[in-house]
């Protein structure tokens, strides 16, 4: 059986057509890249975008490393993004503009799915043309199901292959769906022209839908609202010590001894305490309030 007795590949075949294959896809990347930057328009960047990107993100790193800060801190910059009445993320901001109403824009975009689409397909070309039929690796994983043949082996017809063996086709794919990290450490940065699957996305929604809007603030604004209202605050550090120190840390009498740090209250007890100041600034800030629309009322009735 196939299990028992698995194919040899010839060597000839990784010095032939795996490794210079990987090259060649490599080179094709960095090229596009730098042919998208020449094509290029030099349009100014949105200012109002980008502080709306940057408080997204922001927003975004708070509820994932939010438990790394106590929780006075936390829930202060929570109510700084997701307060109903001074909350950054409840500002109102201009909703989604139309890309297709944009000339300068839809020439960006078809420029770039062009950079994508012509490499792609006299590569495609290439291989179907010469290397038809091969097979060329074989991946470290013997227990993949039936399942995973189409992917790994597109354009080989044999039931009786294993299926952990890949094709020339499916290798291409693979190759160039995970090239990104390399890229990055090449170029020393994310290009968004080197991301193969975010650049066939927009291919496919080019074709399925005419185009795609930009970038919809208000839609982003309250979908990270939502997420940030629901993250439940755990401060990761609260027994810092403790762990460190193991069974050398401090007992209470030592503690009193030396004047060392109280013991950390519950984390349940930090959060009340907490929310209960956060309720007691804003009735302060609500009497306040109160108190000068009070005084301008009676100025006008001197008047």
């Amino acid at each position: 059986t196939a299990q028992e007795e698995p194919m040899v590949l010839d060597p000839q075949i990784r010095d032939w057509v795996v490794l210079p294959m990987v090259g060649i896809m490599v080179l094709m990347g960095l090229v596009r890249h730098h042919v998208q930057q020449l094509l290029e328009s030099s349009n100014p960047a949105d200012k109002e975008e980008l502080k709306n990107k940057q408080t997204l993100m922001r927003a975004n790193k708070l509820g994932m490393n939010g438990g790394f800060i106590p929780p006075e801190a936390f829930y202060m910059r929570q109510a700084y993004f997701i307060n109903p009445d001074k909350g950054v993320l409840h500002e109102k901001v201009p909703k989604a503009s139309n890309s297709m109403m944009n000339p300068m824009g839809m020439v960006d975009m078809m420029k770039r799915n062009v950079t994508f689409m012509l490499p792609n397909m006299v590569m495609m070309q290439i291989i179907n043309m010469f290397f038809q039929g091969f097979v060329l690796v074989k991946v470290p994983f013997n227990t993949m199901p039936n399942r995973f043949k189409s992917m790994l082996q597109k354009g080989v017809d044999l039931k009786t292959l294993d299926v952990s063996y890949v094709s020339s086709l499916s290798w291409y794919f693979l190759v160039m769906f995970g090239l990104r990290g390399l890229y990055k450490l090449i170029i020393g940065e994310d290009s968004p022209a080197l991301d193969e699957a975010k650049a066939a996305q927009a291919q496919m929604g080019m074709g399925m839908m005419g185009g795609g809007g930009g970038f919809n603030a208000e839609g982003a604004f309250k979908m990270e609202r939502d997420k940030l209202d629901m993250v439940k605050h755990k401060w990761i550090l609260a027994d810092a010590e403790r762990s460190l120190l193991g069974p050398r840390y401090p007992t209470k009498a030592m503690n009193d001894e030396f004047g060392a740090m109280p013991e950390i209250k519950s984390e349940k007890d930090q959060e009340m305490a907490m929310k209960r100041s956060l309720e007691k600034e804003l009735k302060e800030e609500k009497k306040a309030v109160a108190k000068q629309m009070k005084k301008g009322l009676k100025v006008k009735k001197a008047r």
